[in-house]
């Protein structure tokens, strides 16, 4: 089967990348040197650069050029809100992946280890989660919490996938501290440090049990 010129483009580009020519940041040759080095319009280049760039894999800045970019999880967060505007996903499926997903961090850190630089990381974050001053300072610190334990797997892959998730999910989670009473929002205060300290304690069982703990506070609010 003959190939697009999308496709053309592409297959370059990651050979470009595969060669180890360009990397994250870089630029990426002008819109003329790839319509003549493959041999195809400037239209279709121009066209699938832009389909790149909703894909999130390029930048087009004007009157810069194109830059290979990492901006994956935005693609990711896409395609999830379309699979729940489709029906082809709940609210209920993302938030039971996250809470199994807690775990597999937690798991993978204390499997692999935790640096220093990490650790600080992660008490900073319960600091902050701690002196929060109001409901939305609370629903940021939250994000901030499960998004440096993601970081402090220093797994690409896991950070990428998660990133998207929690951007699918974070305005939930904000609707839900709005509306949760003081009690509500001790408790999971209490949780998150059960999580931390069981996490960098290397104390998975606990840790399983402090993050089911979090998730089982979030559910009592009801539907997010």
């Amino acid at each position: 089967m003959e190939k697009t010129d999308y496709q053309m483009i592409m297959d370059y580009i990651f050979e470009l990348i595969e060669g180890g020519m360009i990397s994250i940041g870089d630029k990426l040759p002008t819109e003329r040197a790839l319509s003549e080095r493959l041999g195809i319009s400037r239209n279709s280049v121009r066209e699938a650069l832009r389909t790149m760039e909703d894909l999130g894999l390029v930048e087009c800045k004007q009157g810069s050029g194109t830059y290979l970019t990492d901006r994956v999880s935005e693609t990711f967060a896409k395609i999830i809100n379309i699979m729940l505007m489709m029906k082809h996903t709940t609210k209920d499926e993302i938030f039971s992946f996250r809470r199994h997903m807690d775990k597999a961090v937690c798991s993978y850190i204390i499997l692999n280890g935790c640096s220093d630089e990490n650790r600080q990381a992660i008490a900073d974050a319960l600091k902050r989660l701690k002196n929060a001053a109001d409901s939305r300072e609370l629903a940021e610190a939250d994000t901030r919490f499960h998004y440096t334990l993601i970081s402090a797997t220093a797994n690409s892959f896991m950070i990428t996938l998660l990133d998207a998730v929690t951007g699918v999910h974070r305005k939930w989670i904000d609707d839900m501290v709005t509306i949760a009473s003081d009690e509500l929002k001790a408790n999971l205060q209490i949780a998150h440090e059960n999580i931390a300290d069981s996490l960098l304690n290397g104390d998975l069982k606990r840790c399983e049990a402090a993050i089911d703990e979090h998730y089982d506070l979030v559910d009592s609010l009801g539907e997010p």
